[in-house]
């Protein structure tokens, strides 16, 4: 089964939507993607740039620890920050 998370609009298999997944530890692309409300793509880049932190424990799987998600967003500058 299917659906469009109704906050990111992305569509996540099995049927997650991103309030569901506020508690799972451990996140694929996809699912990362729809808790920041971005593409799967940006994340693949935070990734490769080495800012987010990712596993890979197999071929072309990777996921993503929740842990590792939260760090990436406390780094980040927010605008208006002297």
């Amino acid at each position: 089964m299917t659906t469009i998370s109704p906050l990111a609009g992305a569509v996540i298999p099995g049927g997650s939507n991103a309030t569901e997944l506020n508690g799972v530890a451990i996140l694929t692309k996809r699912e990362a993607a729809a808790l920041l409300r971005t593409t799967p793509r940006y994340i693949e880049r935070q990734i490769h740039a080495g800012r987010l932190r990712a596993c890979k424990p197999s071929g072309k799987l990777v996921r993503i620890l929740r842990r590792d998600l939260d760090a990436f967003l406390n780094a980040g500058a927010t605008i208006g920050d002297p």
